[in-house]
């Protein structure tokens, strides 16, 4: 991960915007524990936490990876998405994503090979995408991890084994469906932060649980676009959790603790657009959140 040289504050608004960006960093540092966050949310009886590892994908470090939490009727209730995926060996910590009703659940996730900006099929191993399917989402692999309490452990080692995931079930075509709108996020006056990761978490304020996640290893612009489809619903509540790893040391520094990184609490509500949010290198005022480990 590239230093950190400045901080430039940084501010939140309301606004629309839509797309992605692309950069390469290394982020394998980011697998300390979180001790004492006040960003854990309670399970509320209803979801469970996902820590999802992805090792030895050095393949796909410079491609859009993204990861689907889809139930047992085929709707996504929860997606992921690193872009670029920025090191062979990734975390990502998604609090109360998985429901607990309308399982068994399943966990689909690719690399986009062919430069597309989404999946568009398996095929040639050259050409196309690669996919992957753990099915049905528990800890995986089996007799890997000790069981933990409201949280779903899985572990995927790449392999060229693929699935095609536009199939459900297996041999019949039924690609899954979105159950919203996108959520989007500008961010703009960020020259001094390039170089940090940046990641957003999308709350259903309602349920207190993650709908979506997206994750910018290094910021190489002042002015950039992250969006997450299909997160979100109109007229609902949402919280989006903003981190910046603005030391650029690459583990997580509480914000709140003042000891480096910043973190926002931004509350908004979703129109027939979708969630739009702005984030403004302005201010560092509010950057003191507590949002939790990447």
């Amino acid at each position: 991960m590239g230093a950190f040289v400045g901080i430039e504050p940084i501010a939140i608004a309301a606004s629309l915007s839509l797309c992605g960006c692309f950069a390469v960093v290394d982020v394998d540092h980011f697998h300390k524990a979180t001790t004492g966050s006040t960003a854990q949310l309670s399970h509320a009886g209803q979801y469970l936490d996902l820590k999802f590892s992805l090792i030895g994908m050095k393949p796909h470090v410079a491609q859009l990876v993204e990861f689907r939490v889809i139930d047992a009727n085929n709707y996504i209730q929860a997606r992921g998405m690193a872009n670029p995926l920025g090191a062979a060996d990734v975390v990502f910590d998604v609090p109360l994503s998985v429901p607990k009703v309308n399982g068994p659940f399943h966990l689909d996730f690719y690399a986009d090979v062919n430069d597309s900006g989404g999946y568009d099929g398996i095929g040639s191993v050259i050409s196309n995408d690669h996919a992957w399917r753990i099915d049905p989402l528990q800890d995986y692999p089996p007799n890997t991890f000790s069981p933990v309490a409201g949280l779903v452990q899985v572990q995927f080692t790449h392999n060229t084994s693929f699935t095609p995931i536009e199939d459900y079930p297996s041999g019949t075509l039924n690609p899954p469906h979105d159950t919203g709108l996108p959520a989007a996020i500008h961010v703009a006056g960020a020259a001094s932060l390039q170089g940090n990761l940046i990641q957003v978490r999308i709350l259903d304020s309602m349920g207190n649980r993650t709908v979506g996640l997206y994750r910018l290893p290094q910021m190489a612009a002042d002015t950039f676009d992250m969006g997450i489809p299909g997160a979100v619903e109109s007229g609902a509540d949402y919280t989006a959790l903003v981190y910046v790893d603005a030391n650029g040391n690459g583990v997580y520094d509480n914000p709140a603790t003042k000891s480096g990184d910043l973190g926002w609490n931004i509350a908004g509500t979703a129109d027939d657009s979708g969630l739009n949010v702005v984030v403004n290198a302005q201010d560092t005022a509010s950057a003191n959140v507590d949002v939790g480990q990447p």
